[in-house]
This record gives structure tokens, sequence and C-alpha cells, in this order.
């Protein structure tokens, strides 16, 4: 895992760890391209590497159940909490909600012989998923849930977006999404009369759990994300594992002294390929379901 640099000091054992707001931007700006290369290229059915002959596969919105869990056991004394609680919670567990269409008739990459990976797909194909999905989001739930998961597609295409693999039509695509989404954001934020600082918390809130869940999804610490703390700073979370052993994370943002968080996967065997897209479809609806668990402990 990141070390951390001269400019987040910790102060005790599990205590936050704080960046100043100037730090966090010259790290956000210095650490995009090596967070994009410390990502897995995670796909719509997150693939967990195989384990006793099996492989999980966890759906894009199942992974974002977790950010929501999380997101409702935050609390612990220095951290800023979601704000208001039930909107950014709703928000958290439905981030993904772009990809429930997809996850219900997924693309087969002739390449692996398994579902399409997120990065594989391009942004031509999934940024009008996204904007669609922050559509159904306004929709059915208002203003805050939208603002939230309209901010974190946003984010997505900035910081995490991969020139050698755009084509122009995935540049085309992101310009468009980015645009759009951009006066909606504004619209909303106004309507909704919330402090931008608030909105910036609540987004970061979102992106933390949403780095944390992903993670845990696919069994090994990917990247530190940072959380947003109480006096407008920023502390970097340590997520760490050894070997088959718990999950650890310091400095600890929880309310209890351990959180357990599941969701559900699907199970298939570690050998699995496909060469015909339908077939995989089948065999993926009916393919038998396991609950995914992961406990924490403070670090």
């Amino acid at each position: 895992m990141a070390q951390a640099s001269s400019d987040c000091v910790r102060r005790a054992p599990g205590a936050i760890q704080p960046c100043s707001g100037a730090a966090t931007r010259k790290k956000m700006a210095q650490g995009e391209t090596a967070t994009h290369r410390a990502l897995p290229r995670y796909p719509g059915m997150i693939l967990r590497d195989p384990e006793d002959g099996a492989r999980l596969l966890i759906p894009q919105p199942a992974h974002a159940l977790l950010s929501g869990q999380m997101l409702a056991a935050w609390g612990a004394p220095g951290f800023a909490g979601p704000e208001p609680a039930p909107e950014v919670i709703l928000a958290a567990s439905q981030h993904d909600i772009a990809w429930m269409p997809w996850e219900a008739a997924p693309t087969l990459d002739p390449e692996t012989g398994l579902p399409h990976s997120f990065m594989a797909l391009g942004a031509a194909t999934h940024a009008p998923m996204w904007a669609r999905g922050v559509e159904l989001a306004r929709a059915a739930w208002g203003h805050w849930p939208a603002l939230l998961i309209s901010r974190h597609g946003t984010l997505i295409y900035t910081r995490y977006a991969n020139p050698d693999r755009e084509t122009a039509a995935d540049r085309t695509a992101t310009e468009h999404y980015q645009a759009e989404q951009s006066t909606l954001q504004t619209a909303w934020a106004e309507a909704l009369g919330a402090d931008p600082a608030l909105v910036e918390s609540n987004s970061a809130l979102i992106a933390a759990t949403d780095a944390l869940s992903l993670a845990l999804c696919f069994g090994r610490p990917l990247f530190a994300p940072e959380a947003p703390t109480i006096d407008g700073g920023r502390a970097r979370l340590e997520l760490a594992r050894s070997g088959e052993g718990p999950w650890s994370l310091s400095p600890w943002p929880f309310r209890e002294d351990s959180l357990t968080l599941r969701c559900e996967a699907i199970r298939i065997p570690a050998a699995q390929r496909w060469t015909e897209e339908e077939t995989m479809r089948h065999d993926l609806r009916n393919a038998p379901r396991t609950t995914l668990t992961e406990t924490l402990h403070p670090g």
C-alpha cells in the first residue's frame, strides 16, 4: 500500500492521517496515472481471482451495495459523515445503477471468453449508460442521489481515463457526458441550496467507499483512497490483508469496532470460458449464487 508522504502525518496508531487540501490536490494530480495503473481491468461483472476451483463474478451494482453498507456504518470521530445521510447512503448503494441493464445481458469478450471488462468496453459504450443511470436516479430518488451519481461518473471519466485505449468515439462520448452532466450538476446543486463543500465531501465519501469495496470484491488491496475529515482535509485510508487472512483498515472510519459486509456473487468453474454470447448469458442466469462476506478490523 502507498506510504504517507511528508504532507500526511500519522498522529497515533489508528488515528486520522490528515492531508492538507493543497497536498491532496497535488497527490491527485500526480497520482491519477499511478492509480489507473494500480486498478485491474474491472469488468461489468467483477472477476475475482479463482479459489478452490471456482471463480466469483460480482455484478457492479452488487459491489456498490458494499459501498452503501460502509457509509451506513461511517462515523468515527474526526471523519466527515454523509449529509443528508439517507440520500448519500442511497447514492453510494446505487452509484452503479447505470450497469443494471448490462448486467442482465452482459457482452462476451472473445479474447478472454468471459464478460467484457469495463476498460475494454470504452466510453462510447458506457458513457451513455452512465447518463441514463443518472436520469433514472433523478426520476426515482431526486436531486441528491442523482447529483452524487452524476459526479461519480465525472470522477471516473476524469481520474481513470486512459488516453492510450481511447478511440475518437470514446473521447467524444466522454466530452459529451462531461458537458451535459456539468450543467445538470450545477442546476441540481442550486436547487438543493447545497454548500459546495458539502457536495464535494459527499462525493469524496462515495469515491472512498467505492475504492474500498472494489478491493474487497477483488480480494486484494488496490490503492489508498482518501476520505473527507471534519476539518475539510482528507485522510488516507490504508487497507491491508495478509494472505487470505482478515482485512485491516487504518485510520478506522466506522462507528463500531469491526464491520462485516455482504453481497451476492455468481459462482462459475475457474476454467469456464465461452465462445457464444447467448450461451454465456444463459449460463450466468442459471449459475449458482453465493454470498461474498468480508470483515474489516481496525489496523
